[in-house]
């Protein structure tokens, strides 16, 4: 309680009649003094009485007060040999609504270096909110170390400190000798819990269901989204996977037909794409001879191509001449920019269809051709 006493200040004012005061005049008044200096000092004197009486009342009340409360706080000795370790904490017990401050004092002589580890690893039953450790202090041949720990109780959870490990070290030795000892734990204890009340429970227990934010609402809806995407992209991967396995165990034949329908389903001729169409149609073709013949024929022009498969064994010369028609017809309408047209269109397809159906069938006869040349080269009485 602070009691603040002021003296009164007085002000004097020119005598002069009404309508001449200025800076002259105050001036020449000179400093101020009371215009009653008995009366002044009968005040002074009461008032300063009076301030050393309310300042005696209340540090009488302040120490009654200090006299009756009893100390909050909870100490406990950690020392070992030369090394003191004193530590208290406020309030004396944990306490769930309140900050919990635990502070350790250590005094050493000035030859032994402290060392104490990070502690908050070892405060079980709190949440380190935060801690400072003061500046040594050394006086009279004894170091200080001052530190401060501010914690956050958990609930249900013992709350202690666990034993730590000290460092000393002995500076008067040379090499510097080290020890170690380890503190005893401490558990600090909890405010009793109330006493339970007879009667009808004051609260339920059953669960509340508290309704979800918007935001939450917002990322159950996105994540439903996100997996629903990646079902479909896992469904489609698997119909493509499964449709890549089917068409490589067919036929080359087969395989073609396959693609030829997959390009006629693009409709690319009713959205006049007749460019694109020929691409498509061409490149079926030359993947069939690539899969029937093993010639990279995607892979080469069309003079190249004719130029390879004139020297391979299994193109027939009436089947080369009507592959050589069909891309040569082809490239007209892809680099020449030549007018197509849907019967154009519908004629190449018929002249691919055909190219595959006769070398197809040319293949399969070469095939039984050379089984009944390695049957008839075995005699009957001859070991395989």
């Amino acid at each position: 309680m602070r009691i603040r006493c002021q003296p009164p200040v007085y002000t004097r004012t020119s005598q002069r009649p009404y309508g001449q005061v200025g800076r002259g005049a105050v001036a020449a008044a000179g400093p101020a003094a009371p215009p009653y200096p008995a009366l002044d000092a009968k005040l002074g004197a009461r008032q300063r009485f009076g301030c050393v009486l309310a300042l005696a009342v209340a540090a009488g009340v302040s120490s009654l007060l200090a006299a009756d409360k009893p100390a909050d706080t909870f100490a406990a000795d950690l020392s070992r040999g030369q090394v003191e370790i004193k530590l208290s904490t406020e309030p004396a017990q944990v306490r769930m609504d309140r900050d919990f401050f635990v502070t350790l004092r250590v005094s050493a002589p000035d030859y032994l270096k402290v060392t104490l580890p990070d502690l908050r690893d070892r405060f079980r039953g709190f949440k380190v909110a935060d801690n400072f450790t003061r500046d040594p202090l050394t006086a009279n041949g004894i170091t200080r170390i001052e530190q401060r720990w501010r914690l956050v109780p958990d609930l249900l959870r013992t709350c202690r400190l666990a034993p730590f490990a000290v460092q000393v070290d002995d500076t008067r030795t040379r090499p510097v000798g080290t020890t170690w000892f380890a503190t005893r734990a401490v558990t600090f204890t909890s405010e009793a819990a109330a006493a339970p009340v007879s009667g009808a429970p004051e609260a339920s227990l059953r669960p509340f269901w508290i309704p979800p934010t918007p935001r939450t609402v917002l990322g159950w809806i996105a994540l439903a989204i996100l997996v629903l995407l990646a079902g479909v992209l896992l469904f489609r991967g698997a119909q493509a996977l499964g449709r890549n396995v089917r068409e490589r165990r067919m036929s080359p034949r087969e395989r073609a037909y396959v693609e030829l329908d997959r390009l006629l389903r693009r409709n690319l001729v009713a959205k006049r794409l007749y460019k694109d169409f020929y691409i498509e149609l061409t490149m079926v073709v030359r993947r069939y001879i690539e899969r029937a013949h093993l010639i990279h024929a995607p892979e080469q022009t069309t003079q190249e191509f004719l130029a390879a498969a004139a020297h391979h064994p299994h193109f027939q010369p009436a089947s080369l001449a009507q592959l050589k028609e069909f891309l040569e017809s082809a490239d007209l309408i892809k680099f020449a920019g030549q007018e197509a047209t849907p019967l154009l269109a519908d004629e190449a397809v018929s002249s691919a269809k055909g190219y595959v159906e006769k070398d197809a069938g040319e293949q399969a006869r070469d095939q039984r051709s050379d089984v009944r040349d390695q049957k008839s080269e075995i005699s009957p009485g001859s070991k395989p």
